[in-house]
């Protein structure tokens, strides 16, 4: 049913309408009372619908618009829960003859009547409410073909080359021939050298780039990622789980005397962090390394203390490398691109200021844009003097920003979900291909299946480089993907706006204080899990999925509307850690159900 996808603003506003048609059929034998209700509820969520897309739009809404918006999405939510449940308990009759149990029957659906009556009064006085405050809602809405999305050909060539070819071969020799080379003073002790720079310069790319190049003269070896909320544990286990790094050489300070490794701590945010790791990391004279990727001068400073020279400063490409890497993208090749496109071409690049991020999130919005210099001049205008005048990462957001206006509801809807993974997460394609459809973010299109339908979705998202593919198998298996920091804290923020996903990590809750929680992405261990599920509002949360660094089970009980449940513990504790899913309410709801490192206890009813 085409039109039916949860969206990020609208909230379920679109799968509530098409319940709404559905419950006024003659399957449903409502009372007249309640018919008349409904059906006011269904002609005038209609036309707020109308508003709401109108209002999806726009790229910035003013205050009266936006809590007019969220107050909608959210009654929506609500109505959907009462109808859900409502049409569970009318189809879920037993089917036992005799006067007994058909009595029976019939007094229980008359209590249900009864009972919808009532919450459709509490229901329709809210819509009422809602409708006086704004007057005007039918906008006309546009319909475009819609066609599969194959992942752009020319993508994997461009991350491959990229990584290969542009202004990386400098950094890299540089940086390789500062770790490599012994004076007189070294005598083998190890050399920390760390490779500091803002967001979107390419750290990672080129820390990579020297690790593959030199990890052959290394005995052990590994390359783990940090983060901004650091899993030291995980960390550590990621280190260990390294080649040719075993639990005897972390646990045997004298076997680590022995033997030469090479580390590389990509993205690391504080010295407190760094202090933890590093007394994991034996001081020998067998000639080990450590490679550090930071944007903080601090954190790489005091990690090589007494040597500032091992401290490389990573620079923005050439002007050069810049054009080499837009023209490829966009035209294929430089000399490829039209006289009329150079000009405005050239003022794009400046903008970018030689950040690859930008230049690969600008080119990919233009190549999918229709090749007109008005578009492209559009394009240009939106992103203003800000990228010129300010001198923090704010013009940075302002470009992946204008990517992320570009999108469509629904992809919008898609690429907010990745607030659900961590930082630094590699995502498995198939898991979230098949959380977008029980979440039903997903709509049937004529000719594709659901899950073509979700696979379209994300090679759109490839295309636009707003997410990264992951290679980990073979060259040909796009397995996983990953989302740049960058860009997940422009999610985060946006999904904070929306009351889209809440998240919980070891610190704080990041949501919308205004809104109840709809989806709950419990990422690394609170201190007072209670209190952090008592202020997210446990009856409300739709969607609840946590990884190993929670470290604890919720009381689903208080999850009554839970519809996707996916938790991920620590395998080494599952003895002392069970699921109990009999104490889900309403478990008729669930679409998506995956339990991995708990024990597990099942309702009476599935045990068997």
């Amino acid at each position: 049913m085409a039109g039916m996808a949860v969206s990020a603003s609208t909230g379920v506003m679109n799968s509530l309408l098409s319940k709404l048609s559905t419950l006024l059929s003659d399957k449903y034998n409502l009372l007249k009372g309640v018919r008349r209700d409904i059906e006011f509820l269904n002609g005038e969520l209609l036309e707020m619908n109308a508003a709401l897309q109108k209002l999806t739009d726009m790229e910035k809404l003013d205050g009266q618009n936006k809590v007019w918006r969220d107050k909608i999405r959210e009654m929506a939510y609500d109505i959907e829960d009462c109808i859900d449940i409502f049409m569970h308990h009318h189809d879920s009759d037993d089917k036992q003859d005799g006067l007994f149990h058909k009595t029976a029957r019939k007094i229980r659906k008359l209590r249900v009547r009864y009972r919808i009556a009532s919450e459709i009064q509490k229901l329709k006085a809210r819509v009422a409410e809602q409708s006086q405050s704004r007057n005007r809602y039918k906008i006309e809405e546009s319909t475009s073909k819609i066609t599969a999305v194959e992942v752009d050909p020319r993508l994997p060539a461009l991350f491959e080359e990229s990584k290969r070819l542009v202004g990386i071969d400098v950094p890299r020799e540089k940086i390789t021939k500062l770790l490599m080379e012994e004076d007189d003073s070294d005598s083998g002790q190890r050399k920390v050298v760390s490779i500091v720079g803002f967001g979107g310069l390419g750290k990672t790319t080129v820390a990579k780039q020297v690790y593959e190049e030199i990890k052959v003269k290394f005995e052990c070896k590994a390359f783990v990622s940090v983060s901004r909320s650091p899993d030291i544990p995980k960390i550590l286990k990621g280190i260990l789980s390294g080649d040719g790094l075993s639990l005897v050489m972390m646990l045997m300070p004298r076997v680590q005397l022995f033997r030469r490794y090479l580390i590389v701590i990509d993205d690391l945010w504080s010295i407190e962090a760094w202090n933890t790791i590093e007394c994991a990391l034996v001081k020998n004279t067998n000639g080990s390394r450590v490679i550090k990727t930071t944007r903080k001068h601090e954190v790489a400073k005091a990690c090589c203390t007494g040597f500032p020279e091992h401290v490389y400063h990573m620079e923005p490409l050439s002007d050069l490398h810049s054009r080499w890497l837009f023209f490829k993208r966009v035209f294929g090749t430089e000399n490829s691109c039209p006289e009329e496109f150079r000009q405005i071409s050239a003022d794009m690049l400046r903008k970018c200021k030689g950040v690859p991020l930008a230049i690969i999130s600008i080119a990919s919005l233009l190549a999918i844009k229709t090749r007109d210099v008005d578009t492209w001049e559009k394009i240009l205008k939106s992103l203003g003097s800000e990228v010129d005048t300010n001198p923090n990462l704010n013009w940075m957001r302002h470009v992946l920003s204008l990517s992320y206006n570009d999108l469509d509801p629904e992809l919008k809807t898609c690429l907010l979900y990745l607030a659900s993974y961590p930082e630094d997460y590699a995502i498995e394609r198939s898991d979230l291909l098949n959380k977008w459809i029980a979440e039903g973010f997903i709509r049937e299109r004529r000719g594709l299946e659901l899950e073509e339908a979700a696979e379209s979705r994300f090679n759109e998202l490839i295309n636009r480089s707003m997410i990264e593919p992951v290679y980990r198998y073979s060259d040909a298996n796009m397995s996983h993907c990953r989302v740049h920091d960058l860009m997940l804290d422009l999610i985060i923020s946006k999904c904070r706006e929306e009351n889209f996903v809440t998240i919980i990590d070891g610190q704080f809750i990041s949501m919308n204080e205004a809104s109840q929680a709809r989806r709950v992405s419990h990422q690394s261990g609170n201190r007072d899990i209670a209190l952090a599920v008592e202020r997210i509002s446990g009856p409300h949360v739709r969607s609840y999925i946590s990884f190993p660094a929670a470290d604890c089970i919720p009381p689903l009980s208080k999850f009554e509307h839970l519809r996707i449940l996916d938790m991920m513990g620590r395998y080494s504790d599952r003895e002392n850690m069970c699921v109990d899913l009999s104490a889900i309410n309403q478990p008729f709801l669930l679409r998506y159900l995956k339990i991995s490192g708990f024990g597990l206890k099942l309702p009476k009813n599935l045990e068997s």
